[in-house]
């Protein structure tokens, strides 16, 4: 008995689930991603750093596009989500690390999981204020090639302009995924480590309902 009982505990602590993590721009979203994603051993998918890596950023103008605020283009970010969905093990939760911001590309991701067998996701957007979004963005550095840089996409301009795309194009997915999977707004004002804990007891009370409905069906 006591066996069975450790190794149904085991089972639950290591049972994968999913999240899709939204939010305004400079919210603080890949901050809280990465603890997530450490915390919960998850797949971090980075839409943003997956277009700037050299292999997929040579296949479109970069300069002229995600450099200035712009959306990659439709057919390199749909190809990255297949090859991530697809080949992850499911064994591992996958985390959609500010992505997807495109109503087709939503509608992609809730296929190709449902396809794969993968969890419904819990869906999480942080919000802050155009001004707080420009007063952090300007400001905030990453590590780029062993070297601490200013993101092109941070300028004033590419700021202004991903406030617009997304409220243009984002709306239409949030309202997508609110229809289908668990979703929670989330203040992104304060610290980090404040909105780390928001967010975390948000994931600590969706993780146990998940896990129980999941171990209830074995």
């Amino acid at each position: 008995m006591k066996l069975a009982t450790a190794a149904k505990v085991k089972a639950k602590t290591e049972l994968p689930f999913n999240i899709i993590l939204l939010g305004d721009p400079a919210s603080g979203k890949g901050t809280q991603a990465a603890k997530l994603a450490k915390r919960y051993r998850m797949y971090d998918l980075d839409m943003g750093k997956e277009v700037r890596k050299p292999a997929a950023a040579a296949q479109f103008d970069y300069a002229n596009t995600t450099a200035i605020g712009k959306l990659a283009p439709t057919v390199i970010v749909r190809n990255i989500f297949k090859n991530a969905i697809v080949s992850v093990p499911l064994t591992q939760g996958i985390l959609f690390n500010g992505t997807p911001k495109m109503i087709n590309e939503a509608k992609l991701v809730a296929r190709l999981l449902k396809q794969n067998k993968r969890s419904n996701p819990l869906f999480i957007y942080v919000y802050i204020s155009e001004k707080e979004t420009l007063k952090r963005a300007l400001k905030r550095r990453e590590y780029m090639n062993g070297k601490l840089v200013k993101r092109d996409d941070d300028s004033e301009r590419a700021l202004r302009n991903r406030r617009r795309y997304y409220k243009e194009q984002i709306s239409q997915v949030v309202d997508f995924f609110k229809e289908r999977y668990e979703f929670k707004k989330i203040s992104g004002a304060g610290s980090k480590q404040e909105v780390a804990v928001r967010i975390g007891a948000v994931v600590a009370r969706y993780k146990k309902k998940h896990d129980a409905q999941k171990l209830s069906l074995q």
